[in-house]
């Protein structure tokens, strides 16, 4: 089920003390999507997709997230309250590929995450079909 389809701008400049996603702006479209339904006894260990694209509006807003992911996943988890590391991840391009989150130790007040990005596994893959046909 589609919980939400947007597109996701940054202009690259902080605002009330808040790092932005990154330091150049950005574009993505982003869909979150609950996967399965309320229906079977079926725990998922990710029951949320955020998947998402670079809109490349202009040839500034062709930002990267593979190395900013951490910034965006923030971002995106505190606006619609979704747990980081219980969310898979997508980015659509030329390949798909999921970015796994682990949250670190904290060392301060912000949570520090491992980053690692792997391409999408065929089970993956086979979820998330329906709601990458359109995008």
């Amino acid at each position: 089920m589609i919980l939400h389809d947007i597109i996701y701008e940054w202009d690259g400049k902080s605002r009330a003390g808040e790092k932005p996603i990154c330091w150049w702006p950005g574009s993505y479209r982003v869909r979150i999507v609950k996967l399965g339904d309320d229906t079977k006894a079926i725990n998922y260990l990710f029951p949320i997709a955020v998947i998402f694209k670079s809109t490349e509006t202009t040839q500034f807003m062709n930002t990267s997230l593979q190395n900013y992911i951490d910034n965006f996943a923030k971002k995106i988890a505190k606006a619609y309250d979704l747990n980081i590391a219980k969310t898979l991840w997508v980015e659509l391009g030329d390949k798909i590929r999921v970015a796994q989150l682990h949250p670190e130790r904290k060392l301060s007040e912000e949570i520090l995450y491992t980053i690692s990005w792997r391409d999408v596994r065929p089970n993956e893959r086979v979820m998330i079909a329906p709601y990458i046909k359109d995008f």
